[in-house]
């Protein structure tokens, strides 16, 4: 595919790639601005400076940072995409400060975990049903009978859907932005949903192989451009941590995340027995004012009878990665509601 060809792409989705080319077409500037409003990295906040470890969890290996004492209570943190463990990396260091066991995994796909092409057309293995036994199984390998797991993005479905399937491994779910969404008899099409929502548009085409062919297929450009979009402002990451993002990503390419979006209709189906039933996990849904993709009327339009113990808190600064672009704010939220979490097991 030609970078100057017109696609089914371009016509579907003109913000995506279009955003992309320009960010390459501009890159010289895009980086010497970074460059220029970034801070150094934090010593704690070094990718070595982790606790790395490796679990091989339902055949698939996974990468995971552990920090803290083993003996306190477990938090499993979940990144979306396309982010990494590292997204996590302001909460890791505080949420050990505050005496907490600290897991932050590469979910399926990404990063230095397994990450099954599905080349085939058979989005099985991202189901968020086997993704959420992948994660319950880590808490067997930790030794662990439950915890709080916290997610952003596809992190927070990734959690949601073990609160559904396995609440019994669970003290509650905290979510950065993206809310539960009730099983319904009725498939929302990617389209519809762009309908209603038009920065959805790029979910219909993640459905497609069309994004393997942006830029010749050449996934270091694909990487550099992509969190050069998502990063370049420099808010909240620096020039040396998104290096690391456009490392890993030029490695094992998009496609994992995008396997995500392609096995929505099989999350759905398996979600189909549980219409209706009550969601008994307690939750923290917390709500980014500023999120130009999960907007607030994004999270509003879903409806959480079924839930039987949810709050609601706003963040009120930061945009869609507010747990990088606003830590102290997000922690604060994290930090209050652990506390009811714990004092109620007291």
């Amino acid at each position: 595919m030609s970078n100057n060809t017109p696609t089914k792409l371009d016509a579907e989705n003109p913000g995506l790639y279009g955003m992309l080319k320009i960010t390459l077409a501009n890159l010289t500037a895009i980086e010497a601005h970074h460059i220029a409003v970034s801070k150094p990295t934090a010593p704690e906040n070094h990718v070595s400076s982790f606790n790395h470890k490796y679990a091989t969890l339902n055949g698939y290996r996974y990468h995971y940072v552990e920090e803290g004492d083993p003996n306190n209570e477990t938090l499993i943190l979940v990144h979306g995409f396309p982010d990494l463990w590292y997204g996590w990396r302001y909460q890791i260091r505080h949420l050990v400060k505050q005496g907490y066991h600290v897991i932050a995994v590469d979910n399926l796909g990404v990063g230095e975990t397994d990450h099954p092409r599905c080349d085939d057309g058979n989005y099985d293995p991202y189901r968020t049903k086997n993704i959420a036994a992948n994660l319950v199984k880590l808490l067997d390998h930790l030794n662990v009978d439950k915890a709080v797991w916290i997610g952003h993005d596809w992190g927070s479905t990734s959690i949601w859907k073990v609160g559904l399937y396995y609440p019994e491994r669970c003290r509650a779910i905290i979510s950065i932005g993206f809310p539960h969404i009730q099983p319904v008899a009725q498939f929302v099409e990617p389209d519809v949903l762009a309908e209603h929502f038009p920065q959805f548009r790029f979910f219909s085409v993640f459905q497609t192989r069309e994004p393997e062919g942006w830029f010749d297929g050449d996934a270091q450009k694909v990487a550099i451009a992509m969190f050069n979009s998502v990063y370049g402002a420099g808010v909240g990451t620096s020039h040396e941590e998104k290096q690391y993002y456009v490392q890993n990503y030029a490695r094992t390419t998009l496609h994992g995340g995008l396997n995500y979006y392609r096995a929505v209709r099989l999350n759905h189906e398996d979600e189909l027995p549980y219409i209706g039933k009550p969601y008994t996990v307690p939750a923290l849904q917390a709500i980014i004012e500023k999120d130009p993709i999960v907007t607030p009327a994004f999270v509003a339009i879903h409806p959480s009878e079924t839930m039987t113990s949810l709050e609601k808190v706003s963040i009120k600064e930061g945009g869609h990665n507010a747990h990088t672009e606003n830590p102290e704010e997000v922690n604060k939220v994290i930090d209050a509601y652990l506390a009811k979490v714990f004092q109620k097991d007291k």
